[in-house]
């Protein structure tokens, strides 16, 4: 299917849930560190506000842990990004209670990634016609797992990840070598931890096969 057609049976849904709720929709998207999570949540949140939607783009990027918390298993260790890498419970109180009530709101970040800085942002108010949609390698662990209303996993396998999130970390992260160590090391094992742990496939409502993203699969809805 074309990414246009897939969008339009995730708007079906969302529309269904409001419907039914009469409040901010919480869309969670999921999978492996490098699958393009991030660029269908923002195609994703272009479709849904062409069709005029309230769709907002919460990222999980602002709710990282200091340094000082994301490294203290150690700076290359898969376990410490795992379990350290993010702080979920701000992330629930802010953003996945906040929105749901009576004036939902929302705080967009804490913490700044590239200066290690906190952040004390006022939260910004929305209405219950709001779509809050965020992308992350981690929301389906249990902690999260009463506050999604719509879980998407998108599936794609491990070395097409790979080929994926190295082409564009490249530079970032020191050249081929030290790029595909990364990922096979931390980022990747850690995908796996998570994968053992929580079974994202199991949770998720809808699951999406985007390996060949000229031709994205639902392979349950």
């Amino acid at each position: 299917m074309i990414e246009s057609e897939v969008f339009k049976v995730l708007e079906e849904k969302i529309l269904e849930i409001q419907n039914r709720k009469n409040k901010v929709v919480r869309v969670g998207i999921n999978g492996i560190e490098g699958t393009g999570k991030t660029v269908f949540c923002n195609n994703l949140i272009l479709f849904l506000r062409k069709n005029g939607l309230d769709a907002i783009h919460v990222s999980i990027e602002g709710y990282h842990n200091t340094k000082e918390l994301r490294y203290k298993q150690g700076r290359n260790s898969a376990k410490g990004y795992y379990e350290d890498g993010y702080c979920e419970i701000e992330f629930i109180e802010k953003v996945l209670k906040s929105c749901q009530s009576e004036n939902p709101k929302y705080v967009e970040a804490i913490h700044n990634l590239e200066t290690d800085e906190i952040l004390k942002l006022q939260p910004r108010n929305i209405t219950n016609k709001s779509i809050i949609v965020t992308d992350g390698a981690y929301l389906f662990k249990d902690v999260y797992s009463d506050f999604w209303d719509l879980k998407i996993y998108l599936k794609t396998d491990f070395l097409t990840a790979s080929i994926r999130r190295i082409n564009r970390d490249l530079i970032q992260l020191g050249g081929l070598k030290s790029t595909k160590e990364k990922y096979d090391n931390r980022y990747h094992l850690a995908s796996k931890m998570y994968n053992e742990e929580n079974n994202p496939m199991e949770k998720a409502d809808v699951i999406i096969d985007n390996t060949n993203l000229e031709d994205l699969v639902i392979v349950k809805e």
